[in-house]
């Protein structure tokens, strides 16, 4: 009987040097761009209602000053300019090319004769939606009415029990002018949540706590690896067996974590 313990041993090894396997990739994004750039909006141009006509430039300075901008849901380009836009709300992400990190950064094409709104938002809890945007707007002719993505236009600028995600709130005046207002609802986990159960499962000993690459120690090779970690965890092959649990809330709130955009703050 000594003889069968020996697969049982080997087994066990091979499983937890599997699940604590060496990554030696690069380590992308490590950069912190909000304190090498510093980005402004400038030569806004307002829309006619209606009218494709609207546009600004974005203003970038430090960094390398090889930079690349891309609106949401376009493709990326070179030029800060961007132009022919309807009045509404926008969002730019200016990547540093050589350092490898990126900015976002909010700008608004107004409605020149028409209706123009802002929106203020609220975090959600990623297990219990509970996030609001609230509607301010201005300008055109009241009263006005607002709808949230393809939903039906409704007279109350409220909407509440938002998941964390991207909306787009169309705002209408009297006259039948319209502006969407696009919003980011973030989640309420902070990386703090997050590090403390990396580092508790997994940066355990022998397992990703300095002995192997990534040391999970460093915050760094926690949020340049989050999709990794996303993966891994949401397959429970992280952490390896006898080194700890997460619960299917915990999980959850790693991956809710990832898909906010794996913030190190």
């Amino acid at each position: 009987m000594k003889y069968l313990k020996i697969p049982c041993i080997i087994f066990f090894s091979l499983a937890l040097i599997w699940a604590c396997t060496s990554e030696q990739e690069p380590l992308p994004g490590t950069v912190d761009c909000s304190t090498t750039l510093n980005v402004t909006i400038a030569n806004e141009v307002d829309a006619n209602c209606g009218q494709s006509d609207g546009g600004f430039t974005i203003n970038v300075a430090g960094g390398s000053g090889n930079y690349s901008f891309q609106l949401a849901g376009e493709t990326s380009q070179t030029s800060s300019l961007f132009q022919n836009l309807v009045a509404g709300t926008y969002t730019v992400t200016v990547t540093d090319i050589d350092l490898g990190c990126n900015l976002l950064i909010n700008a608004q094409v107004r409605n020149q004769d028409g209706v123009n709104a802002l929106a203020s938002v609220t975090p959600s809890d990623c297990n219990n939606p509970d996030g609001t945007i609230q509607i301010t707007a201005s300008d055109g002719v009241a009263p006005y009415e607002y709808k949230l993505d393809d939903g039906a236009f409704q007279a109350d600028a409220n909407f509440g029990s938002l998941a964390p995600g991207e909306y787009t709130v169309t705002v209408r005046d009297a006259s039948g002018c319209e502006v969407e207002v696009r919003s980011e609802i973030a989640s309420t986990v902070t990386f703090g949540e997050i590090r403390t159960l990396v580092q508790a499962n997994c940066a355990t000993s022998g397992c990703h706590d300095g002995s192997q690459s990534p040391d999970f120690r460093v915050d760094a090779n926690i949020t340049g690896r989050a999709a990794r970690i996303r993966a891994r965890t949401s397959a429970r092959t992280m952490p390896p067996s006898g080194n700890g649990s997460l619960s299917n809330e915990q999980i959850a709130d790693i991956v809710c974590w990832v898909n906010d955009g794996a913030q190190g703050n």
